[in-house]
């Protein structure tokens, strides 16, 4: 690996604050989701539980323009910072944070137009329209309230400062969790009290965020005089293309639980949420991964450091498949286990549902860094086309292949599954390698470790827990998943990955970490 690749000054000692924030904010994610939906279910009954990740799917759709822009001014603040650009960066900043407010001040009453209507669309015969309203509305609203956090959240990220973001989105977790507990412990429990919930801590966390990012750099003066036609020209063309790109992956990673609740009802929304969840919770753990990866490739890029980012993204594809092919087998293998544990054994049978939908994640996720890299190269209207096609054939599939084919809500997981291997796992890679003028073989074989090694977990893992007739006991899967672990942790540190690559992952450990690490292992 070439020298860069350790970053500059500070970089080790922000990544590894990051890293282990990230590890945080996962941990308590995960338990905060495993917790809620026996909570939901209990208090309110399967059909209301349904409704609520509903609502908090359907509102991504109409924030997307305020996300498409954090991610635009994201990166030109960030280049401009490595840069020490502060009059173009005082110019972004001020730009964007006025451009927000003006799109929140218009999308607001919209949303709450939206949230009128949203009860009309789904079946909520055993629900109340005035709650289901309330719960669309301030969820709409609590969405807008976090989107004015984007500017100053995007001045941490730009100085690599992304442990104090997830303190922030810890905080705002931990606050929207307990303000429902005490609502439906004190009041007569009703989805009212969780938009409610979300909105209060969306307020919270916008306070927090000013707060922390002010105090991180206070640089940059807030003034309407600062306004720039130029920059908002450069930020919302770039914001363009990442809106396409923002639908065509909502259209793929939110459709099919939309879709199922207007064809099947409620109750089997709320069965499909269940193993999404899951999904979801992979999905987040590599976000959380590439999230730390993406200012270092914005800082390479400012620096002119390509044949860094060509091996950062070839090094990244593979670790991730590595990291990621391990809980997405071990949730594959313990699936009916897991779900008897956390919802009930009347839920065990989704577990083939859930095998259906992470069969074929560890490839996918695998490539995920390769998308930093063309963002960093400002080259993103190719794959914004690319995600919308994606996008609009998981909806055609979505919809004809449960009726069709007599699946039912296994027709719709096929469908989503198809749709985003198409686009992740052929196309991304191949974009990418464009971008960087490679050959793409580059990028297709470093995914090829992780995919194998979720191949042999499971043919070797299988057989042996069968033989063990694990029961549903959380001590027992923690125990047999916890040697599987160290089996496979050991055979991939030191047959799959290279001496640099070893060298690597012990340099952006957390000193406390990579000194406990044994040297036979890294």
């Amino acid at each position: 690996m070439p020298t860069e690749i350790s970053g500059p000054p500070e970089f080790k000692k922000e990544f590894s604050r990051n890293l282990t924030s990230n590890f945080v904010l996962f941990i308590v994610s995960i338990l905060v989701g495993l917790l809620v939906v026996p909570f939901y279910i209990d208090t309110l009954g399967l059909a209301a539980y349904g409704i609520i990740p509903l609502a908090t799917s359907f509102t991504n759709y109409v924030v997307l323009v305020l996300e498409s822009l954090n991610a635009a001014i994201s990166r030109f603040l960030t280049i401009h910072l490595q840069q020490s650009d502060l009059a173009g960066v005082t110019r972004i900043f001020n730009t964007a944070l006025i451009t927000i407010m003006a799109f929140v001040l218009l999308l607001a009453p919209v949303a709450v137009v939206i949230a009128w209507f949203t009860p009309d669309l789904f079946n909520i015969a055993d629900l109340e329209r005035e709650s289901v309203f309330l719960l669309f509305a301030l969820v709409f609203l609590s969405s807008l309230i976090t989107a004015l956090r984007s500017p100053f959240s995007a001045v941490m990220y730009a100085l690599n400062k992304i442990h104090y973001i997830n303190y922030i989105t810890l905080v705002y977790t931990l606050a929207s969790i307990g303000i429902i507990v005490a609502f439906f412990t004190v009041e007569t429990p009703s989805v009212y009290y969780v938009g409610l919930a979300y909105f209060l801590a969306a307020t919270l966390s916008l306070v927090l965020t000013v707060l922390v990012s002010r105090a991180v750099y206070n640089k940059i003066p807030i003034s309407l005089s600062c306004f720039s036609r130029e920059r908002f020209n450069e930020i919302t063309g770039l914001a363009r293309w990442i809106l396409v790109d923002q639908i065509g992956t909502l259209l793929l990673l939110q459709l099919s639980l939309i879709i199922v609740n207007r064809e099947f009802g409620t109750a089997a929304g709320g069965e499909y949420a269940m193993v999404v969840i899951f999904f979801n919770l992979l999905w987040s753990i590599t976000g959380l991964i590439t999230s730390v990866l993406s200012p270092m490739y914005y800082t390479y890029y400012a620096r002119r450091h390509f044949a860094t980012i060509h091996d950062l993204s070839v090094v990244s594809v593979k670790c991730v498949g590595l990291v990621m092919a391990l809980p997405i087998a071990l949730i594959s293998l313990f699936s009916p286990q897991l779900l008897t544990i956390w919802v009930g054994e009347e839920f065990a049978h989704l577990s083939l549902l859930m095998w259906a939908l992470l069969i074929p994640l560890t490839t996918i996720v695998a490539v995920r860094p390769l998308i930093l890299s063309y963002a960093a190269y400002n080259r993103v209207r190719v794959p914004a086309i690319a995600t919308i096609a994606a996008g609009l054939l998981n909806l055609v599939l979505a919809v004809a292949l449960p009726h069709t084919s007599g699946l039912g809500m296994y027709g719709v997981a096929f469908a989503f599954v198809l749709a985003l291997w198409l686009r992740n796992v052929v196309f991304v890679p191949w974009y990418a390698a464009r971008v960087q003028g490679v050959s793409p073989a580059v990028f297709y074989g470093p995914a090829v470790p992780g995919t194998l090694a979720y191949i042999a977990l499971v043919a070797v893992s299988y057989p042996l827990i069968s033989v063990l007739a694990v029961p549903a006991s959380v001590v027992d899967i923690a125990l047999v998943a916890g040697a599987i672990s160290l089996v496979y942790i050991a055979i991939v540190a030191r047959v799959i990955l290279t001496g640099p690559e070893r060298d690597l992952i012990r340099s952006i450990l957390p000193s406390p970490v990579s000194q406990r690490v044994p040297s036979w292992l890294l």
